[in-house]
C-alpha cells in the first residue's frame, strides 16, 4: 500500500516569512525617528552653531524623516520582492541622513537618538541585503532600460564625486578650505560618507548593470530609491527656505540633483514593474538575525 502525499500550492507560492527581528527594528527605527524630528521641530535651538538656512533644511528634512517613517511603518508586514526592496532603499536613506546628523552637527540632547538610528537602519539595510538570492533574480527583458540605468548610475557617481574633487583638491594643494565644512572644521560629512561608502556603491551597482548581473537589477531600484528620497528631503528643504524668507543659495550641485531626482522618480517605477523574481525565494529564508 502506498502513501501519497500532497502539497498545497498556495503554500508553494507563499513568500518567505518576515523575520521577527525585521518588524522588531521598524518598530525601533519609526519611534527614533519621531524623536529626532519631534526634537528638531520643537526644541528652541537643536541645531546650534550651523547658518540659519542649514537649520531650515534640517527641519524640512526632519518632516520628509516622518514621511519615510510612515512608509516603513506601512511596509512592515508586507511580504513581496517590491516591498522589500522599497524598504530598503528607504532604510539607505535614514542611515545616510542621520549619519551626517550624527558626524555633522554639533552634538545635541538627541544625539544618543541619532545613534540608535544609524547603528538599527544600517544593521537592518546590511541584512535585508545580504537575504537577496542572486539566483532568484532574473535579468529583465528591457536591455535598453538596464544600460540606460547602467550609465546613469556610472556618470552620477563621477559627476559628483567630481564636484567634491573641485572643493577638495584645491585644498591640498595649498588653496582656502572648502566650504562649507563640518562643526569645528572637520570635514564635511557629505565628503566623506559620498567619496569613501555612497558613490562607489552606486559606481558598482551601474557596472553590474552594463555587465548584465542578474542581482544588480534589484540593487539598482534599491539604490533609486535612496536618491529619490534623499533629494527630495534636500530640495523640500529649498522650498521652505525659499517661501520663508525668499533666498536660498544653492551649490554646484543643485542642477544635477534635481536633474537626478526627476529621472530617479521615473525610473524607480519602471524598475519596480519590470522586475519579476521568484516570489518564494527571493531571499534567503534565514540569517542569524532572523
Amino acid at each position: 500500500m502506498t502513501t501519497r502525499t500532497t502539497t498545497n500550492p498556495l503554500a508553494q507560492d507563499a513568500p518567505p516569512p518576515l523575520a521577527p527581528w525585521s518588524v522588531a527594528s521598524t518598530l525601533f527605527i519609526a519611534a527614533g525617528i519621531v524623536a529626532a524630528s519631534w526634537y528638531g521641530l520643537i526644541a528652541a535651538h537643536p541645531y546650534r552653531g550651523i547658518p540659519h538656512e542649514t537649520v531650515v533644511a534640517a527641519r524640512a528634512q526632519d518632516v520628509c524623516s516622518v514621511v519615510v517613517a510612515v512608509l516603513l511603518l506601512n511596509l512592515a508586514r508586507k511580504t513581496s520582492a517590491q516591498a522589500h526592496l522599497v524598504r530598503l532603499g528607504l532604510l539607505a536613506y535614514i542611515a545616510y541622513s542621520y549619519s551626517i546628523y550624527l558626524i555633522g552637527l554639533p552634538m545635541n540632547r538627541i544625539f544618543l537618538v541619532y545613534v540608535v538610528l544609524v547603528s538599527l537602519s544600517t544593521a537592518a539595510f546590511l541584512h535585508g541585503l545580504l537575504r537577496l538570492r542572486a539566483a532568484a533574480w532574473p535579468r529583465i527583458a528591457s536591455r535598453r532600460l538596464e544600460g540606460g540605468t547602467g550609465w546613469m548610475l556610472v556618470i552620477v557617481a563621477v559627476l559628483f564625486a567630481g564636484l567634491w574633487l573641485t572643493s577638495l583638491l584645491p585644498f591640498a594643494f595649498g588653496g582656502e578650505a572648502p566650504s562649507p565644512a563640518g562643526p569645528g572644521g572637520v570635514a564635511y560629512p557629505v565628503f566623506v560618507l559620498d567619496l569613501v561608502i555612497v558613490l562607489p556603491c552606486i559606481a558598482a551597482v551601474g557596472v553590474m548593470l552594463l555587465q548584465g548581473r542578474p542581482v544588480a537589477g534589484p540593487l539598482a531600484a534599491v539604490a533609486l530609491i535612496k536618491i529619490v528620497t534623499l533629494f527630495a528631503a534636500l530640495w523640500a528643504g529649498v522650498l521652505v527656505g525659499f517661501l520663508e524668507d525668499g533666498h536660498v543659495t544653492l551649490g554646484a550641485d543643485a542642477g544635477p540633483s534635481l536633474v537626478l531626482l526627476l529621472v530617479s522618480l521615473a525610473l524607480v517605477g519602471r524598475w519596480l514593474r519590470a522586475l519579476s523574481p521568484e516570489r518564494v525565494s527571493y531571499v534567503r529564508p534565514t540569517l542569524w538575525l532572523s
